[in-house]
Formats: structure tokens, sequence, C-alpha cells
């Protein structure tokens, strides 16, 4: 019984070590598009992984990155709780001169023309951000048809 005690104690502990910095989340949902704010803060190792607490659901039609106040190129991804990217890799290398905005989706080219196909998410998103110096903030704004 001890063990069983022990064993169900660390892997709560463990889901606890797992999740890094913290994320303050807004929605404003009058009108389409819903727009979704997770506004983050480094841990002291310049990462943050962290879910939203609140579904994301619908088509990704725009993204913008602003983590000016870090003073370093930072990387960061948005994940499904499939595991999947859904900023489609735009979120590595960030620069902080700018804020930054991405549509992300499948890239889809004819002979002709090139247009990205929006994601459609119905999920918690895990943010995750790595190198963005000890304590940085940042925000990460999702327009969500």
């Amino acid at each position: 019984m001890k063990t069983i005690l022990c064993l169900i104690l660390s892997l709560g502990m463990a889901g606890l070590v797992l999740a890094e910095g913290t994320i303050a989340e807004t929605k404003n949902g009058i009108g389409v598009p819903n727009k979704y704010t997770l506004a983050w803060t480094a841990s002291t190792n310049g990462i943050v992984s962290e879910a939203t607490t609140f579904y994301v659901r619908g088509e990704i039609a725009r993204v913008v990155l602003d983590g000016t106040s870090t003073g370093a190129t930072y990387s960061l991804t948005l994940k499904d709780q499939s595991g999947v990217d859904v900023l489609a890799g735009h979120g590595v290398g960030v620069s902080t001169s700018a804020v930054s905005c991405v549509v992300p989706g499948v890239i889809i080219t004819d002979s002709v023309t090139t247009n990205a196909v929006p994601f459609v998410v119905n999920d918690l998103l895990t943010l995750g951000v790595t190198v963005a110096g000890s304590n940085k903030t940042g925000s990460v704004i999702l327009y969500v048809k």
C-alpha cells in the first residue's frame, strides 16, 4: 500500500514539475473572429510550458507574437492535445526587434499561387517558450474564426 501511495504522489509531483513559467489568459468572444490572448512570463531558466485552461475552437486565422521585452531571439510552440504545433513552425527564432504576425497552416501551392490553409482546433493548447531569458514576458494573440 505504501508503494502504491508513493507512486501516486510521485506521479502527481511529476506533473507539477512539467509546468514552467506562467500564462495569463483572456478571451474576447464578442463576434467573429474570437481573440485569445496568452500573456506569458518565463521562469528563471527562460522557459514557459503551460496549457490553457479553456478550449480554443475554430480556424486559426492569424497569430501575433510579441516578445519585445525579452531582448533575445526566442522560440515558441503552441501545441494541441495531439502534440501538433498549430503555429506550423512559425514560432522558431522569433526576433524581438518587432512584433511578428504569422498566418499558420498547411502550405498549398499550385503552379501560380501559394496559400496557407488554416489549422482547425478544438483543444486545450500548450504554449511552449524557450530561450526567452529569466523572468522575461511576452504575449501570443490568436484570432480564431
